[in-house]
């Protein structure tokens, strides 16, 4: 008889080597297979027993790592960048592998090409109606760190023949999208893309991953956006179609010919043949801005003067031949800068965006004076309505998609660069006037549905919301103003809170570009208010408990005293009051009509005369497109003073608006305001 040979490890295990072989509601037998073997051998026992109990804290410490950084990476307004490989020679593949997950993501069915000649490779991604073709170079000089560029980026339409027919009788065809030059949805794909991949093969101790991870995330938002559009894209009958990809484009070309003109009048009554940008937007309507921020329509609305001065100074030195506007700044530069930075400029982007509410009907009022047309008549004549989708109630409940979404959707301008900031601050009888051209007959009680997405005020002042950042209220705000010169006194201004409330404007629902060119007026006017008080760093002025007294140690001189008592000692501080006059909001269209010409934007300062006159000085600077620079300065007393309003005026859109009372205070002595 033969003897069996002992039982190991091995051979225990091998009866269950069958998957799944016993039921799941049941304790696995090879769980409890080592209690029916023998061990003789002591050590090896107790090193599996070891590297049974490092292989558990492995994977316990591996498992539970994974799940703190899975929680810590979803949450809401938490960005730890992009995981770039630390070895330079794998970056270019994990960029593009990354850009192919963002194309999957977004919900576009995509491919990858590798075949092609040389070091290059191609992405297709496609939806119901667009397709998108996105060529990769590979440049390989360096072995240890290649690069991967952008070559091409190409978008198609595959249309229905039904939907080719109804573009055949609307007069449209593929071939005007891409009529724009370099302002296209293919030069804004290909420059949004080619934005991360410079950031992500940068050096390791210059790379700012989240700064990666922030272009990385824009290029998914502006492929889900494409996705959005091409859903509608693919609808049946009139709903369908090109127009919500093209429909944008035809409206640019009347855009830019009346900014074209209204900078003409402008180059017209100034000595240069350039026009000042800062002073194009103060007199003009937004300068369009296609493909800045979204596959949109943008506007720059206004341009504080320090992003204005540093962006004059940071253009190249050589003119652009192809500048199609007469700026002192080139429009590829302005396009460049905007796209980094948006601090100090205030843009407005045109969305399409999902309906979470009734659809608003739009109502055309004759009467309204926005938008206004001071300079060119010609923006009159200017009347386009956006895409629209049937008002057939029928197909509001159901949703065409087949994406389980909302079957409506509505144009509006979205102030929040797409949720990176929170809107702008408004005034009540701003936001009021905003309502007006929206929506002129609805009521207080309405003013907030027709409006769309807005912050209401809690007990804050419109002024609180713009200085204090912390949410807090003041009576009160001081800032000190010193001279850069030092050719006066610092001006201690003490600015009284208006007692109006404020609100946070973030989207606007409109239909026309007459309702997009009248909001956009407006929202002019308080972003004007806004960066002139961003001009000094206010605080809240604190009460005060106690002041020092002092002490008189008798050693002044002859001369001193004498100065006092002539009145021609210099004061150490010179007090300025500042108030922003407030109108109360209306809520009668009619009257509102009447008032909103009347109404400008201004600050009001009074400051005292230079002794020895005694009196006050009052300085109202308002917001005026009527005038050269956009700004009007009047000055009631000064006595003694040459006061020169071109001076006064041109220090105004410098953002010297708060040193001139001490310009006054010192022309009332050398009778020269300059």
């Amino acid at each position: 008889m033969q003897r069996s040979s002992p039982e190991t490890l091995d051979s225990s295990l091998s009866r269950f080597q069958e998957y799944n072989a016993l039921p799941d509601d049941i304790l696995h037998a090879s769980l409890a297979a080592y209690n029916s073997t023998e061990w003789t051998n002591d050590k090896l026992v107790s090193l599996l027993r070891q590297s049974s109990a490092i292989s558990q804290s492995l994977y316990t410490s591996e498992h539970q790592s994974r799940h703190i950084i899975s929680a810590l990476r979803e949450r809401a307004g938490v960005s730890y960048g992009e995981s770039v490989p630390l070895i330079p020679a794998q970056t270019p593949d994990w960029c593009v592998s990354r850009i192919e997950e963002w194309c999957k993501l977004a919900g576009l069915e995509t491919f990858k090409d590798d075949s092609k000649e040389g070091d290059s490779t191609t992405i297709t991604c496609g939806g119901k109606v667009i397709v998108v073709d996105v060529d990769f170079k590979f440049t390989r000089a360096n072995p240890l760190r290649p690069v991967v560029t952008v070559s091409r980026v190409k978008t198609s339409y595959a249309l229905t023949q039904q939907q080719q027919q109804l573009q055949q009788q609307r007069g449209l065809n593929g071939e005007k999208a891409n009529a724009m030059g370099s302002l296209t949805l293919d030069d804004f794909l290909s420059r949004t893309i080619q934005a991360f991949l410079t950031e992500a093969q940068r050096e390791n101790d210059v790379r700012d991953p989240r700064k990666a991870s922030r272009l990385g995330k824009d290029i998914l938002v502006q492929l889900q956006y494409l996705v959005m559009v091409d859903q509608l894209a693919e609808r049946p009958s009139a709903d369908g179609g090109l127009k919500w990809f093209i429909g944008l484009d035809e409206v640019y070309p009347p855009l830019e010919e009346f900014a074209k003109k209204e900078a003409g009048v402008i180059a017209s009554t100034s000595n240069g043949t350039e026009v000042p940008l800062d002073v194009f937007l103060h007199r003009c309507h937004a300068l369009p801005l296609p493909y800045l921020l979204t596959p949109s329509q943008s506007f720059l609305i206004y341009m504080s003067p320090l992003i204005y001065l540093t962006t004059l100074q940071s253009k190249p030195p050589l003119k652009e031949p192809a500048n199609p506007f007469p700026f002192d700044i080139p429009l590829s530069h302005i396009r460049r800068t905007l796209s980094d930075r948006t601090d100090g400029a205030t843009l407005a982007t045109l969305l399409l965006v999902p309906l979470r509410g009734p659809r608003h009907v739009p109502i055309s009022m004759a009467s309204s004076l926005r938008p206004s047309f001071p300079l060119a008549q010609a923006g009159s004549e200017v009347h386009y309505t956006f895409p629209q989708l049937d008002d057939n109630p029928l197909s509001l409940s159901l949703d065409t998609t087949g994406a389980g979404g909302p079957a409506q959707y509505e144009w509006v301008l979205d102030f929040t660069n797409n949720g990176k900031t929170k809107g702008i601050v408004m005034s009540q009888s701003r936001m009021r006037e905003v309502e007006m051209v929206v929506n002129p007959f609805s009521g207080v009680e309405n003013s907030a549905a027709g409006l769309g997405r807005m912050k209401a005020p809690h007990g804050e002042s419109w002024v609180d919301l713009v200085l204090n950042k912390e949410g807090n209220t003041s009576e009160f705000y001081t800032a000190v103003y010193t001279s850069p010169t030092l050719r006066h006194p610092p001006l201690k201004l003490r600015l009284a809170t208006p007692e109006e409330p404020g609100f946070l404007l973030e989207r606007v629902p409109v239909h026309t570009i007459r309702e997009v060119w009248g909001i956009l007026e407006i929202v002019r006017e308080q972003c004007w208010l806004n960066e002139t008080l961003f001009g000094c760093e206010w605080k809240a002025e604190e009460p005060v408990v106690s002041e020092e007294v002092l002490i008189d140690t008798g050693g002044n001189s002859e001369q001193e005293l004498q100065a006092i008592l002539s009145g021609l000692y210099p004061p150490q501080i010179l007090p300025i009051n500042v108030y922003v006059p407030s109108q109360p909001p209306s809520f009668d269209p009619l009257s509102l009509v009447s008032q909103s010409q009347a109404h400008r934007p201004k600050i009001l300062m009074t400051s005292p005369e230079h002794p020895p006159i005694t009196g006050l000085v009052e300085i109202t600077v308002s917001f005026d497109e009527s005038k050269e620079r956009g700004v009007s300065v009047e000055v009631r007393g000064a006595v003694g003073a040459d006061v020169k309003k071109e001076v006064l005026e041109e220090a105004t859109r410098r953002g010297g608006v708060f040193g001139i009372p001490g310009r006054i205070w010192l022309g009332s002595h050398h009778g020269d305001t300059r």
